[in-house]
């Protein structure tokens, strides 16, 4: 996992209940919801890096994951006016039942920054709850200035069990060969399923399981990285694939020509 991803991939592992770590968001009733969410607010625009809604409280997090030492004050009071409605509607969350909306930032970062990061926000005048993680734990630096709820769940360091899942394992600020291998990896398998072709579109979802809750935004950037790489897995095998750029009438997609069975079919169950 690169560094840089670390805390984002903290925050996940917390709030997803399939993984082999404690997952005390998850437990306390928020689920994720939206990642790299744009959302406009009186201060001007943010992306939320990841949202998590309690559909039972109608508390939102509006997380800001900082892998570096600096933040920049406007940016840290833009995730602070953040109003629940203008989150709802930008991540296209689904409210089930009428509850009061409220939204609650929460900037985490690597525990090597604390300072740094805890000095950048108060420069902007603000007092909101940071989560600090490494490869040990995760605790939040100011207990106090979480709500209630979110105290609850995070208010006791959490030791990590195993270490912290790779959920995220790329992202668009990643470089481009981090895409070749599981680019790779599913064309195999597309070619193990028969398929005759497959849209880069339907290749990048597959490679990156959050692709339907990012923001439109970070899937686009996405699907260019993902074209990029499969562009070069074409190159690199032309008797088994081939590229078809996008027509006005068609997407983009990859051109199965044969089979691995193609080339013998000994490992083909009869």
């Amino acid at each position: 996992m690169e560094q840089r991803l670390l805390p984002v991939n903290a925050v996940l592992d917390l709030a997803l209940a399939d993984g082999l770590n404690p997952a005390p968001l998850a437990d306390a009733g928020w689920q994720v919801t939206g990642l790299e969410v744009p959302v406009v607010t009186s201060a001007g625009t943010v992306v939320c890096d990841v949202v998590l809604f309690n559909d039972a409280t109608g508390h939102l997090l509006a997380v800001e994951a900082k892998s570096g030492a600096n933040i920049e004050p406007d940016q840290a009071r833009k995730l602070a006016v953040v109003d629940p409605q203008d989150l709802i509607v930008a991540g296209g969350i689904t409210v089930p039942r009428p509850v009061p909306l409220r939204c609650e930032p929460l900037f985490v970062c690597l525990r090597e920054h604390a300072g740094r990061i805890t000095q950048g926000i108060g420069a902007a005048g603000l007092d909101p709850p940071v989560l600090l993680v490494d490869e040990r734990e995760a605790r939040l630096a100011n207990p106090s200035s979480a709500s209630p709820s979110l105290r609850a769940a995070l208010g006791e360091p959490g030791v990590w069990a195993y270490p912290i899942a790779s959920i995220i394992r790329f992202d668009h600020q990643s470089p481009d060969d981090a895409f070749n291998e599981p680019v790779r990896a599913e064309l195999i398998a597309e070619m193990a399923r028969g398929r005759s072709a497959v849209t880069v579109r339907a290749l990048t979802e597959q490679v990156t399981w959050h692709f339907g809750v990012s923001g439109r935004r970070a899937q686009n950037q996405r699907v260019r990285k993902v074209t990029a790489a499969a562009r070069r897995a074409a190159d690199a095998d032309p008797e088994r694939l081939r590229f078809q750029s996008a027509t006005g009438t068609t997407e983009a997609r990859v051109l199965i020509l044969r089979s691995p069975e193609e080339f013998d079919r000994r490992g083909r169950t009869q």
